[in-house]
């Protein structure tokens, strides 16, 4: 992947490894990438052609590993599926929770592949009007709100500990 120029972080994601893990690989144990047998030093040496070469080789390799564990993955689920339909099994949240990560990891796999962010933050904004409106359609928005007039510059609560530069005693 990094001879494929995907982003560090993007690797360590998908691959479950630890940034530091990755930087070590990819620079070297100083860190500059000077190492000649960091994957930094590597790619330097190669020609785009021998990258483009050793990237389809391990694609395929990829593909078919991916390809075996989604065979296997399908199946247990579809198992799962089935007890859980047929015989009334009760998943626990342990459970539930292995098959959220499933589904996270199969996305952002699905997303890098395809050039797509692999996290999505989106930061919106709403007026109180829109707020409102927001909530109103909400059908599982029970609980009743009311709005706070706050200033910009007011603190909420009071320090009670004085400053060592404070003038007042």
């Amino acid at each position: 992947m990094f001879f494929g120029d995907y982003q560090m972080l993007d690797i360590a994601e998908v691959l479950g490894v630890d940034i530091d893990t990755l930087r070590f690989y990819i620079f070297g144990e100083d860190g500059t990438g000077s190492n000649p047998k960091c994957w930094y030093s590597l790619k330097k040496e190669l020609n785009p052609t021998s990258v483009a070469i050793y990237i389809k080789d391990k694609v395929k390799a990829l593909e078919k590993t991916a390809g075996i564990a989604h065979n296997i993955l399908a199946k247990s689920l579809i198992d799962l599926s089935k007890e859980v339909e047929e015989n009334g099994k009760q998943l626990s949240i342990v459970d539930m929770k292995d098959l959220a990560n499933i589904i996270s990891s199969i996305d952002k796999i699905v997303r890098l592949e395809t050039g797509k962010p692999t996290e999505v933050h989106d930061f919106v904004t709403l007026s109180v009007h829109e707020a409102k409106q927001v909530l109103a359609s909400d059908p599982f928005f029970q609980a009743e709100y009311k709005l706070i007039e706050t200033k910009e510059d007011e603190l909420d609560g009071d320090v009670q500990i004085k400053s060592p530069w404070s003038s007042n005693e």
